[in-house]
């Protein structure tokens, strides 16, 4: 079993780093997810255009605390799929400890928690959370942002408020932002989250598996060919995933998929990406879609095509004609017939290139027809496939290099995933965690 690392986090507070982001590729109902563009040609961690435009303060000449290393980084490693990361720059030059840690990156200063959907509690991470405001859901009720600063944990509205440059972070660290008893600097010098009062250093870790390759490859195997619409890149693609459905592996964790208690999954990706998964959407299947062929630039030319195809398609499938078979959420490892590229982290833009050994895999809950990215619309090809924004771009979904999938609600007072400093471990060694309410460890 790989060894990793921890994070602290009983609240729920996962989060989107101290700036915005309005990526959200799927409005479907009954799956919460984070907005990730995938393409068949484009294999990076999906962009996202960034929403809040208030810019940090002028950085202080001052750049660590006298009992951090003096040293001045020039670039955080959050997520890199918001406008910029100047706010986690500033915080990990006053907290050199921090560089490369699991505090470097969005949920040290943003929130996430429990929302109601239609009369069920459900989980919404600090990403899906902050999306929640460029992307506002009528069925949500409860602790729903209506703008970013409500997005912000206590110790977020800590820094917000004392002016949000580096001197903000230095004037803030003898506060106890979350009311637990520990200072900010304590908390982060340990590496725990300071505005999350369930984050405290000596905590327990939570209740998880780990699955190795082979044990995957052991579980009931499924397989399906689905259209994976994206919002804003070029391209989308067809493709035939194989894989364990998410349903078999939270059996095969111990987990109790009609447990009441369970709130959804959270799916985690080692750069910090990562999407929630709402229980209704593993327990069931999905409708079948209709293949829609010759939308290739093959076919159209560079300027109208927009689709991928695999390079032989399966031999019951045909245009305008319901794709056969029962789609389900997996966890995939192959994709047309082959392993899928070992994901890496690119380190010019911070963000994933390849797909495996694992990615997950959601179909359309709403089947339709490809429509063009946001980013490539409208054009002059008047042939009725331009963006559309009421289409269900499932690609947004479909996190690449998946590491881990938490069962949430996390037990009460105990650790949560440091996917920075243990997720690509997970990758280089082709395993996957399962872990939260509910895993049985054998």
């Amino acid at each position: 079993m790989r060894t990793w690392g921890w994070i602290a986090l009983g609240a729920l507070a996962l989060a989107s780093a101290c700036g915005g982001s309005d990526k959200k590729d799927s409005d479907v109902a009954g799956i919460d997810l984070v907005g990730t563009d995938a393409t068949g040609t484009d294999t990076a961690q999906p962009d996202a255009v960034a929403t809040d435009t208030a810019q940090p303060d002028a950085a202080a000449t001052d750049t660590a605390q006298p009992d951090t290393a003096p040293v001045e980084h020039s670039s955080s490693h959050a997520y890199k799929g918001h406008e910029n990361d100047t706010d986690m720059t500033y915080f990990i030059n006053v907290y050199g400890n921090a560089w490369a840690t699991r505090l470097d990156d969005c949920q040290t200063c943003h929130r996430g928690g429990e929302v109601t959907s239609n009369g069920k509690t459900v989980f919404k991470n600090a990403c899906d959370t902050c999306h929640l405001v460029i992307h506002p859901d009528a069925t949500l009720t409860g602790n729903v942002p209506a703008a970013y600063v409500d997005t912000l944990n206590p110790y977020g509205k800590a820094y917000l408020d004392a002016g949000r440059t580096k001197d903000a972070l230095k004037a803030i660290a003898a506060d106890d932002s979350d009311g637990d008893t520990f200072s900010n600097a304590d908390e982060i010098a340990d590496l725990k989250y300071p505005g999350d009062p369930a984050s405290k250093p000596g905590q327990t870790v939570a209740p998880a598996r780990t699955f190795t390759w082979d044990q995957l490859l052991a579980l009931p195997a499924h397989s399906e060919f689905i259209l994976a619409n994206s919002t804003k890149q070029q391209y989308d693609f067809y493709a035939t995933y194989e894989g364990v459905k998410l349903l078999e592996l939270m059996k095969a964790a111990g987990v109790d998929p009609d447990d009441p208690e369970i709130t959804g999954l959270t799916v985690i990706a080692p750069d910090g990406f990562m999407t929630d998964v709402d229980m209704s959407a593993v327990k069931n299947p999905f409708p079948a879609g209709t293949f829609y062929g010759g939308l290739d630039t093959a076919t159209l030319g560079t300027d109208c095509g927009f689709v991928t195809y695999p390079d032989v398609l399966p031999a019951d499938v045909s245009g305008g004609a319901t794709i056969p078979g029962t789609p389900w959420v997996l966890l995939a490892w192959n994709r047309d017939g082959a392993a899928m590229d070992t994901s890496v982290l690119d380190p010019v833009t911070g963000k994933i290139d390849g797909e495996g050994p694992y990615r997950l895999v959601v179909p359309q809950l709403t089947p339709g027809k490809p429509d063009r990215g946001l980013k490539y619309s409208p054009t002059q090809c008047n042939d009725g496939y331009d963006f559309d924004e009421a289409a269900d771009h499932n690609a947004g979904s479909m996190v690449r290099g998946v590491v881990a999938v938490r069962v949430n609600p996390l037990p009460a007072g105990v650790e949560d995933l440091d996917f920075q400093n243990g997720g690509w471990a997970f990758i280089d060694g082709k395993e996957v965690l399962v872990y939260g309410h509910g895993v049985t460890v054998p």
